[in-house]
C-alpha cells in the first residue's frame, strides 16, 4: 500500500461510510418511510455519524472543526433562520414548474410521512438536520476538498450524491424540489465553512415540512 493511500485510509473510509452505506440501506430497506425503515433508517445515520467521529478523533487525530463544527453565535442562527425562509421560497417557486411538467411535488412525500407517529417524526426531523449535514455537508465537502483539492468540486459531488440519495422515495419531482433547496445549503456551507447554520437550516425545515403542515393542513393527513 503507497504512502498516499495509507495516509488516506481512513478518508475513503469515510466517504464510503457517507456515499455507499445510505445506498445500501436505501436498496434493502425499500421502505425507508414507513415505521420500521424509518427507525432503521435512523439508526443507521447515526451509526454512520459515529463511525465517522471515530474516524475523526481517533484515526485522523483531527478535531470536529475539521468538519465544519466552528464557531455558534447570533450570527448563525441568523444564517440558519434566512436560510429556512430561503428554501422554503424555493419551494414555492419550483412547485409550478414540477407540475407543468407533469410530476408529483413533495407534498406527496410528506404526507406519506405523515402516517408516522409524531415522535418519529421529530426524531426524524433532527437525525435529517443533524446526520446528514454532518455526513454530506461537512464531512463528505471537507474531505472531498482535501483529496482533490478543490471545495467547489467536492461540494458539487457531496450534493449529487445527496439529491440522488432521495430520488427512489420523492421521485422526479420531489428530487428536482429537494434539489434546489440542496444547493442553498450547500452554497451556505461552503459559504460559511460552518455547519451550524446549516443544521438549524435543515431542521427548521423539516420540522415544517413533516410536522407543522401534517399538524395544521388537512391536504397533508396521511390517508389510508
Amino acid at each position: 500500500m503507497s504512502l498516499s493511500v495509507r495516509t488516506n485510509l481512513p478518508t475513503f473510509i469515510g466517504l464510503f461510510l457517507v456515499f455507499g452505506l445510505p445506498l445500501i440501506f436505501s436498496f434493502f430497506l425499500k421502505s425507508k418511510y414507513r415505521k420500521s425503515g424509518l427507525f432503521f433508517g435512523i439508526v443507521g445515520d447515526w451509526s454512520i455519524v459515529l463511525l465517522l467521529f471515530f474516524l475523526i478523533l481517533l484515526w485522523e487525530h483531527q478535531s470536529l472543526s475539521s468538519i465544519g463544527f466552528r464557531g455558534f453565535s447570533y450570527r448563525e442562527i441568523l444564517w440558519g433562520f434566512a436560510g429556512f425562509f430561503v428554501g422554503a421560497f424555493s419551494f414555492a417557486l419550483t412547485t409550478p414548474l414540477v407540475r407543468a411538467l407533469h410530476l408529483n411535488t413533495t407534498a406527496g412525500g410528506i404526507t406519506r410521512l405523515a402516517a408516522a407517529p409524531p415522535g418519529l417524526r421529530v426524531v426524524l426531523v433532527l437525525t435529517a438536520g443533524i446526520a446528514e449535514e454532518i455526513m454530506f455537508r461537512g464531512y463528505a465537502i471537507e474531505r472531498l476538498a482535501t483529496l482533490i483539492g478543490s471545495v467547489a468540486v467536492g461540494a458539487a459531488i457531496a450534493y449529487l450524491v445527496f439529491v440522488a440519495l432521495h430520488l427512489p422515495f420523492w421521485g422526479p419531482g420531489g428530487t428536482i424540489q429537494i434539489g434546489v433547496w440542496s444547493l442553498l445549503v450547500t452554497v451556505l456551507y461552503v459559504w460559511q465553512r460552518n455547519l451550524w447554520p446549516c443544521i438549524l437550516m435543515h431542521v427548521l425545515n423539516d420540522a415544517y415540512a413533516f410536522i407543522v403542515l401534517p399538524m395544521f393542513f388537512t391536504q397533508y393527513l396521511h390517508r389510508s
